[in-house]
């Protein structure tokens, strides 16, 4: 019998994204019984986090809350700091929410400068200098990004447009689970302000070599 991550696996192969109805601990258990490696995002940090709008003020350093607040975020892939980022993303609502998840791919491919200029990300003594897309695999993340170049400039304003060709996902149903293909796929969430008891379960995990 199919477990439902690896159903999500195949019916994401066409946009990236696919959706279900679970659980976070149905996700875990299905990943764990599929041999994926749950990845924290932040050093020290659980892999599964409960993602709340938050002032500035109270968001983690660098993070886009700490950006942005409960205003629009940009579009991003999750883990973007990281020397390897996480293949998938996972998001789950227990109950719903009015404030929906954008989402973009890159099935058009991307522009020469997405694929050539040069980002700087600040980890202290483990900076480490990067593109936006290497190897069939985007990461983006302006919050971590310090772009370097004017190909890294050009990059940037091609992924503010691409926002107004994302796709909204809407949270409009209890249990819905939001699968998110972390290498081809850029999501963001809009403006949280009007909601700011929305929570969003996410967990983000490395493939096994068999399922990549």
């Amino acid at each position: 019998m199919a477990r439902m991550l690896e159903d999500l696996l195949s019916r994401s192969r066409n946009t990236g994204w696919a959706t279900a109805q679970g659980r976070i601990d149905q996700v875990q258990f299905d990943a764990k019984m599929l041999g994926w490696t749950p990845v924290p995002i932040r050093r020290g940090a659980s892999a599964v986090a409960t993602l709340r709008p938050l002032d500035p003020a109270d968001a983690a350093p660098n993070s886009l809350s700490a950006r942005y607040g409960k205003g629009a975020q940009p579009l991003h892939t999750d883990g973007a700091h990281l020397p390897e980022p996480p293949d998938i993303v996972v998001l789950t609502c227990e109950t719903t929410s009015t404030t929906p998840t954008l989402l973009w791919n890159n099935v058009g491919g991307v522009p020469g400068f997405v694929q050539h200029g040069v980002f700087l990300i600040g980890r202290g003594n483990d900076s480490f200098f990067t593109t936006a897309y290497a190897q069939g695999r985007l990461r983006y993340d302006p919050g971590c990004m310090l772009p370097s170049d004017a190909r890294a400039h050009q990059t940037v304003q091609f992924f503010e447009d691409a926002a107004s060709a994302a796709t909204e996902y809407q949270w409009n149903e209890p249990g819905q689970v939001l699968f998110i293909d972390n290498r081809r796929v850029l999501h963001a969430r809009a403006s949280a302000a009007h909601e700011p008891q929305r929570e969003i379960q996410r967990v983000s995990f490395r493939l096994n070599r068999e399922a990549s």
